[in-house]
């Protein structure tokens, strides 16, 4: 889903809906304590891995910390997030 299309749905919502909790529903549970934000930096990710992203702070440490396996710094990361993309995350 993007953010148009989220955007586009809560639109089409009828009024009394829009004051009410958003959930985000889950096989097993539901998540109704979510809050919206920017990130504030950029995310990297290892390069052939889908998660475990973390910030360029941290993206920066690990390859400062390997050297030896990080020959290239942050340009042997994926960057999978630009500062500023927007996220919902659970509270």
């Amino acid at each position: 889903m993007t953010w148009n299309e989220l955007k586009d749905f809560c639109n089409s919502l009828p009024e009394s809906f829009l004051e009410k909790n958003v959930i985000m529903w889950r096989e097993e549970e539901c998540i109704s304590d979510i809050s919206a934000r920017q990130l504030e930096q950029d995310h990297y990710i290892e390069s052939g891995v889908d998660e475990g992203c973390y910030p360029e702070h941290e993206a920066i440490e690990k390859v400062n910390a390997s050297p030896e396996e990080y020959p290239n710094g942050l340009s042997d990361l994926r960057k999978c997030y630009d500062k500023g993309h927007p996220i919902l995350e659970e509270n």
